[in-house]
């Protein structure tokens, strides 16, 4: 009976300790696929050399569009939309 409750709590614990880095996994996954149509090669060669989240990513991607085309632009408006 000690045995199963140990083995138990052991995963619980597991579990618990996995579950952030699992949800920052799948977010960072979610905000590729919707940045992906809008990058080119050079882009998605700094994507996977990215250590920081995904936002922050889409962050810079969205200032460096508004530093070329004007801020509010029109063309960087699907940089917004896909980090949000």
């Amino acid at each position: 009976m000690v045995r199963i409750l140990g083995t138990t709590v052991a995963l619980a614990l597991i579990m618990l300790v996995a579950f952030p880095f699992a949800r920052d996994a799948y977010h960072r996954y979610q905000v590729a696929q919707r940045l992906k149509p809008l990058m080119d090669e050079h882009d998605q060669a700094a994507w996977r050399d990215w250590s920081g989240d995904a936002v922050s990513f889409g962050r810079s991607l969205f200032d460096r569009c508004e530093l070329i085309n004007g801020q509010g632009a029109p063309t960087c408006q699907a940089y917004k939309s896909a980090i949000q």
